[in-house]
């Protein structure tokens, strides 16, 4: 897959030189929650931790509405015919994600969240349309409690509940999941686990590809076209 439109030099890779010991422990995390029924909830609280402690310089160190950070989540769109109404970015951190969905879908509504309340307070702090983007402190079950349905929900290097996603997903939807820097993102997924993962909840799998450095991966509840 080609690059993304307008991508500049790399930046970000800051988000790639963790020590390998929390790298490592990252991608063991990540891989846990994919197979493990439960795992989440035992791990939120280290994962909310692990993010509230990188919050302070997190948008310096790692650039994240750079091209090179978006990438994948840019060329993913791109090649998918979505035309969603409600949008919901996972683990938006200081809401680079977020900011970009609601740019890029202007008749959307979008919510960005993540268990990190320090990273949502600086995503809070950003200029933006807060009728229709909006932030907060949650995880996909709870931001889809009460019966809220999303027609895109984007996970950007973060770890991924299936289960949650497929429950939060309107008929049709579409779940696009991005790494940044693809294995070599600390909180990665790989493309079998979400493949396995997403097909046993219900969601047909629509294509994946590559971006520059990065890597992305999508599946649909229901049957949209498939990427091109």
């Amino acid at each position: 897959m080609s690059s993304a439109p307008g991508q500049g030099p790399r930046g970000g890779d800051e988000e790639t030189r963790l020590p390998l010991r929390r790298r490592i422990a990252g991608r063991v995390l990540t891989e846990a929650i994919a197979r493990v029924p439960g795992a989440w909830r035992l791990s939120r609280g280290r994962v909310s931790s692990f993010f509230a402690a990188a919050a302070p310089d997190w948008d310096e160190r790692v650039k994240p509405e750079g091209a090179a950070h978006l990438a994948p989540l840019v060329d993913a769109v791109e090649r998918l015919d979505l035309d969603p109404a409600r949008i919901l970015d996972v683990g938006t951190g200081t809401g680079a994600g977020a900011l970009w969905l609601a740019k890029r879908f202007e008749d959307a509504e979008v919510l960005g969240i993540d268990v990190s309340a320090e990273m949502i307070e600086l995503a809070l702090a950003k200029p933006r349309d807060e009728q229709r983007l909006r932030f907060a402190v949650a995880d996909v079950a709870e931001a889809s409690a009460g019966g809220g349905r999303f027609d895109l929900i984007v996970h950007l290097n973060c770890p991924v509940v299936f289960a949650d996603v497929a429950a939060a997903l309107a008929p049709g939807g579409a779940v696009v999941v991005a790494a940044s820097y693809g294995s070599r993102t600390p909180f990665y997924t790989s493309h079998s686990a979400l493949r396995r993962g997403f097909r046993r909840a219900g969601l047909e799998v629509l294509g994946e590809g590559q971006a520059g450095d990065g890597s992305w991966f999508a599946a649909a509840l229901g049957r949209l076209s498939p990427a091109g």
